[in-house]
């Protein structure tokens, strides 16, 4: 009987440290993308923003994307590859306008994404 309990409450404890785990690792992986892409996102209003800034923040979100891809589901990692897509090739087009559009979508994204593995009641019930 004391192995039983000592077993589930082991067992508890490994589940509820990953589930936080989960939790600090998502949000600080996209709360280093927001950093990143807002550092964009302000050179896109500037009207000083280039391609190549746009490959640099590509390449920062491959770095990141292929961690997340164990806690993250694939169509949320899918929508951010194709909304950086369009914005670089905004970027490439110097377009601003359209750039500045998908790259507000991204921000909403990279609040979004986070909130919804957060220990908040809407995630509960």
């Amino acid at each position: 009987m004391i192995k039983t309990i000592v077993s589930v409450c082991v067992t508890l404890s490994i589940i509820l440290g990953l589930c936080l785990y989960e939790v600090w690792f998502i949000q600080t992986a996209f709360s280093q993308f927001s950093a990143v892409l807002q550092g964009l996102y302000d050179k896109a209003v500037e009207q000083t923003a280039t391609k190549q800034d746009g490959l640099t923040l590509q390449s920062f979100w491959e770095e990141k994307k292929h961690v997340l891809h164990i806690w993250v589901p694939h169509s949320a990692i899918t929508e951010i590859n194709y909304q950086l897509d369009e914005a670089v090739g905004f970027l490439t087009s110097q377009d601003y306008a359209g750039a500045l559009s998908k790259l507000e979508v991204l921000l909403a994204i990279s609040e979004d994404v986070p909130r919804s593995y957060g220990f908040y009641w809407e995630n509960i019930f």
